[in-house]
């Protein structure tokens, strides 16, 4: 089973970037089948070895779960390979997967924010250095190959929080968020570039990061009732997934009931939706439905409404966020890969 998903996940991999979709991106999950990347550095190797233009987002590496002079090598790494088309969500993971390496849950935000400044040294330093931190320690540091991309890759952390915002704005890295609400999404955009500013720079919206599953149908009534059999097909398989594997990870709303599900036309005017309140980028896994569904789901969505939000201007926020205007909106491929 595992070996036809990934095979399946690929071959969607390949398609996207046919259809013209700007990234492909992965994620890091433990404990769980429905996507087995428990290393994304290995599925995003595969994937630069099957594309050619598309971006490579890793959204993200769990830094407490992994030694931060690790991740820096091994990013550096695919940058290089992948002819610097990388781009790096650092996060912090939820409580399920902390416990696949007993990492302890009170000390994970200290370790991902510490670790995230780590990485960035480590690929911007041009000598080697020593880190004293809480809760790294590490006598000497030193990066090869060098990072690709100069000074580094698009860096993003989490966007969920006061303190996270904070702490993007002061290192001027983009924000991302997962399953929010859009009126949540412009409350932590408006804090996030009131902080850059008081560190002395704009974000563009591209430095803002929207994940949400998708699903794009000929109609919005196909479109709901084919998410409504999927999701009543998968609710006893849920539940034993839900005790089968510590927990499991929190189950949003947003993700009961997507945010991008309907026709071509509706999904338009929820990126318009987005695009005003300054997002600049979404990323969109395609995982509802058989694997014949998300195929024909992708190919609908990349024929019809790539095109079309491909085409709004590049801009920085706009005086009034009503009119904010966007480069594009890059697209998440993802199989659902189950055991």
């Amino acid at each position: 089973m595992a070996q036809r998903s990934y095979a399946r996940y690929l071959d969607m991999v390949e398609l996207a970037e046919r259809l013209g979709f700007d990234w492909i991106s992965v994620s890091e999950h433990h404990y769980a089948p429905y996507q087995m990347t428990p290393n994304p550095m290995i599925m995003a190797s595969a994937i630069i070895q099957r594309t050619k233009r598309a971006r490579v987002a890793l959204l993200g590496p769990l830094v407490p779960l992994n030694n931060p002079i690790r991740l820096a090598e091994e990013v550096a790494m695919l940058d290089a390979l992948s002819g610097g088309r990388m781009e790096v969500l650092f996060l912090r993971g939820t409580p399920n997967e902390h416990k696949t390496y007993d990492t302890p849950a009170e000390l994970t935000k200290k370790m991902t924010q510490e670790g995230i400044d780590l990485i960035l040294k480590a690929w911007t330093s041009e000598k080697p250095f020593s880190w004293k931190g809480d809760q790294y320690k590490f006598d000497t540091v030193s990066i090869w190959p060098r990072i690709t991309q100069q000074p580094h890759p698009p860096v993003f952390g989490s966007g969920n929080s006061e303190d996270s915002v904070v702490f993007s704005a002061k290192r001027r890295i983009g924000i991302g968020f997962s399953f929010a609400p859009p009126e949540v999404v412009k409350k932590w955009i408006g804090l996030y570039r009131a902080e850059c500013a008081k560190e002395g720079w704009e974000p563009t919206p591209n430095h803002v990061i929207y994940r949400g599953i998708i699903y794009c149908a000929p109609s919005d009534q196909q479109a709901y009732a084919d998410l409504e059999s999927f999701f009543g097909q998968q609710a006893e398989e849920q539940g034993k997934l839900q005790s089968a594997t510590l927990g499991g990870p929190p189950v949003l709303d947003l993700v009961a009931k997507p945010y991008f599900v309907g026709s071509p036309d509706t999904l338009i005017e929820k990126f318009q939706t987005l695009r005003d309140i300054g997002v600049g980028v979404c990323d969109l896994p395609f995982v509802v439905g058989s694997p014949e569904q998300q195929r024909a789901s992708l190919e609908l969505f990349g024929k019809e409404v790539l095109p079309k939000v491909q085409a709004w201007d590049t801009g920085s926020f706009a005086k009034r966020l009503t009119s904010a205007v966007t480069k594009s909106v890059f697209s998440r491929v993802c199989q659902r890969l189950q055991g």
